[in-house]
């Protein structure tokens, strides 16, 4: 007689968010690591020696993914890294499927805070895969999803700010201009990644109450673009003349200027494709897809959460946080 599912699988387990859910399943909710399976293109030893098992399981490889999964009720699945819209709708297909094939019962899937109609590129292969993961729930008596929309992260403020860099800008008030091509007055739910990490950690245990939902993990309060530029600029000590200044250009003259400012050249292809996308970010914004405050998450972590302004106060204690942010957002 074979042995039911009862195993939670995560990916994701070794990026920003994902590790976060990990920490928070086993230091806050005292998650047995036996119960746990990651699954991982690159396995890491120090997960096995935690007593998680780790297993090869890649996106792009589908072959090793059943295997990956196997034993496994609950998939978080955490989207894959890359705004490349076909490379990664292709590796959340794969893993749904052979999560169908694995027994899994309930997939909770990470997207992302825009809206449903939204012409972000950013968000268009979350709304391809949020599609796809229903239509696969609903044609399977037993299955289900969860599809939590995370909030847009206090660290990742650098690529919606013109990629200000406060380092570079610390003896060079040129440095200190924020350029956008509009939306500069419109709020964000800014909310911090490891606040994200523990409630993502939290639905995943309470995922029958989250069953063939979509949830929003916001931030507490929504700050615009501007009113960030306000905070660096007192966290930095930048007042008067001093004080970064919010620029709003219109679309070809920020695609342009992004372009300059990124590579040093009028002219780079590849640079100007991503600006192109990018610059998509902004009407959503404008039209206040991102400055959605939901309670859920404080409801969640059972407290008030951290505001912007503690965010930054902590990043730019090293004034290299813009550096992580563009490193690790802009790909």
């Amino acid at each position: 007689m074979s042995t039911p599912n009862s195993k939670t699988c995560l990916t994701g387990a070794t990026g920003g968010l994902g590790s976060r859910v990990l920490h928070h399943l086993l230091h806050t909710l005292s998650v047995p690591p036996s119960s746990l399976v990651i699954s991982s293109q690159n396995p890491s030893p120090s997960s096995s020696a935690s007593g998680i098992e780790t297993r090869h399981g890649d996106f792009l490889n589908p072959s090793t993914l059943p295997s990956a999964f196997a034993g496994a009720a609950t998939l978080l699945l955490v989207s894959y890294p890359s705004i490349a819209h076909a490379l990664r709708v292709t590796a959340h297909k794969n893993a749904i499927d052979a999560a169908v094939r694995a027994g899994v019962t309930h997939i909770v899937y990470t997207s992302l805070a825009f809206a449903d109609d939204s012409q972000a590129a950013v968000m268009q292969a979350h709304l391809e895969t949020e599609e796809y993961l229903k239509r696969t729930c609903d044609g399977r008596e037993g299955m289900h999803y969860t599809i939590v929309r995370e909030g847009i992260y206090c660290e990742s403020w650098a690529l919606y700010l013109g990629f200000l860099d406060p380092g570079k800008a610390v003896g060079d008030g040129e440095r200190r201009v924020v350029r956008v091509p509009e939306g500069a007055d419109r709020g964000v739910a800014w909310v911090g990644r490891d606040e994200l990490g523990e409630g993502t950690a939290k639905i995943l245990v309470r995922k029958e109450e989250f069953a063939d939902q979509t949830v929003l993990l916001s931030g507490g309060a929504a700050v615009s673009l501007r009113g960030v530029a306000e905070l660096i600029g007192g966290i930095m000590g930048w007042q008067g003349e001093e004080a970064v200044r919010v620029e709003e250009m219109g679309k070809e003259k920020w695609v342009d200027a992004m372009v300059e400012m990124k590579t040093g050249k009028k002219e780079d292809a590849e640079t100007r494709e991503f600006m192109e996308k990018w610059y998509t970010t902004y009407p959503a914004i404008e039209k206040g897809e991102l400055d959605i405050v939901d309670p859920l998450l404080e409801k969640l972590l059972g407290r008030k959460l951290e505001s912007m302004e503690q965010s930054l106060r902590k990043q730019l204690k090293d004034v290299g946080g813009a550096k992580e942010s563009i490193g690790q957002y802009a790909k």
